[in-house]
């Protein structure tokens, strides 16, 4: 059961996961490896990245406020 957890765990993205994939579709742009008619759809993913990661960093931020108020 605990290889299971730690499997499972290990399968979550973290912000840092999110970032690398902002910095691959950056880098694929750059490149050339995305057709014009591809950035509309591309561009969204971008930018929903970059919503869960605020909204994750906010928690974070949160969770660290909670425990110096403690």
């Amino acid at each position: 059961m605990k290889e299971l957890m730690e499997k499972l765990e290990q399968q979550n993205l973290t912000i840092s996961d999110y970032n690398t994939i902002i910095k691959i579709i950056a880098a694929s742009l750059q490149r050339g490896a995305i057709r014009p008619e591809e950035c509309t759809t591309v561009g969204a993913i971008h930018d929903k990245l970059k919503i869960v990661i605020q909204k994750q960093q906010k928690e974070i931020d949160n969770a660290r406020l909670s425990e110096t108020n403690n």
